[in-house]
């Protein structure tokens, strides 16, 4: 009897033990007082989650840009070299790119000769003019010294008529007077009409001296010819200069250089190539220079302002730890700048969220931001 009731007591034992009502009611306890510090710490969580959401505005439709240059070409040509490749780093004004010249210096060169030629013309019509200038100047003072000679022979026979003139009158007086012989009247009318011939043939040697005056001051007129032919040489050298600097400026332009220090991100042809007038050449940006764009939803734009601080966090670098600010907030809508317009004829409408584009300065450039890589942003809008 002692034997049963011993192997009953062994094999109630264990259970006895496992069920023990104060043991029970501890493991109870332990699991409640776990799960209110797990509840406790998830609503803890949870409101400082709601807290910090509120003061946060996230949005993984973001993105690093730069200034994307395109380098084209102005003129058409054939692509004689191309000495930079893609991920090369330029420096401003850097040789990208050159195309065939041999004509253009041709035609330059056609030009620069024709301009020789013109400022030769231009010079010869100047000596020519300034030696009949001279050669007409000394003719016009020669004859006015003619002139000035005929004009004292003609004063000087008019006093010679006046005396003869004045000696007539009075033996003709005399002569009525019978108190003089008709000799000497017949004397004193001889040397009147003789001199009266003497001032006529003078003034008709002051009217020729007077002509010839006339004569050489027409003469200047040549120069006038001149100076006009030489207006009309420099009126076409003008327009052979501006043809000959719009090779040179065509020559420039066969030459493509970087506008910016930055890296060749792709090239779009080959030496070889024939390019044609703008057609892309190939494509840099400046590495220094680059944000973030952020497309913010509208019903969170209102919350963001300028010089508000961002968190970064690029998706290609996931321990990148990134800092910038708002540097701009966009004035209208991605949808206003597509390329395709969205009507509704039918009538239906389905209310779709905009977005505003939103760009973020960043507080220090590193060399593996580029152009396109997807981030997310959290700005702090709590202020």
């Amino acid at each position: 009897m002692d034997d049963d009731r011993s192997a009953q007591e062994t094999v109630l034992s264990p259970r006895s033990r496992f069920y023990h009502p104060r043991q029970l009611t501890r493991r109870h306890a332990i699991a409640l007082a776990l799960a209110v510090i797990v509840l406790i710490s998830l609503c803890l969580y949870g409101w400082h989650w709601m807290q910090w959401r509120q003061g946060h505005v996230e949005e993984n439709d973001a993105r690093i840009e730069g200034e994307m240059v395109t380098i084209a070409s102005r003129v058409d040509g054939w692509l004689m070299s191309r000495p930079v490749m893609e991920g090369d780093r330029v420096e401003k004004g850097e040789t990208l790119a050159s195309l065939d010249m041999r004509a253009t210096r041709l035609q330059l060169a056609a030009l620069e000769a024709s301009i020789a030629a013109a400022d030769a013309q231009i010079q010869q019509y100047m000596t020519q003019r300034e030696t009949t200038r001279k050669t007409n100047q000394a003719g016009v003072d020669d004859a006015r010294a003619q002139v000035d000679a005929a004009e004292a022979v003609v004063a000087s026979a008019q006093h010679q008529v006046t005396l003869a003139q004045a000696d007539f009158d009075r033996i003709d007086a005399l002569l009525k007077s019978r108190s003089i012989s008709r000799q000497a009247w017949d004397n004193a009318h001889s040397t009147l009409l003789q001199h009266q011939d003497e001032l006529r043939e003078a003034q008709a040697q002051l009217v020729s001296r007077r002509a010839d005056l006339a004569d050489a001051a027409a003469q200047f007129g040549q120069i006038d010819v001149l100076t006009r032919q030489i207006d009309v040489q420099r009126q076409q050298r003008k327009s052979l200069v501006a043809q000959a600097d719009q090779l040179r400026q065509e020559l420039e332009d066969r030459v493509l250089k970087s506008p910016v220090n930055g890296v060749v991100d792709k090239t779009m042809a080959d030496a070889g190539d024939y390019v044609q007038t703008g057609q892309w050449v190939m494509m840099i940006h400046n590495p220094d220079e680059v944000w973030v764009e952020a497309n913010i939803k509208e019903t969170e734009i209102g919350d963001v302002e300028v010089g508000q601080p961002v968190r970064i966090s690029v998706d290609a670098y996931p321990d990148f730890d990134l800092r910038g600010k708002v540097l701009r907030v966009g004035n209208a809508a991605t949808n206003q700048f597509a390329l395709l317009p969205s009507p509704n004829p039918s009538g239906n409408f389905t209310k779709v969220t905009q977005r505003v584009p939103v760009r973020i300065a960043l507080d220090r450039h590193d060399a593996r931001l580029k152009p396109g890589l997807m981030v997310e942003v959290s700005i702090d809008v709590a202020d």
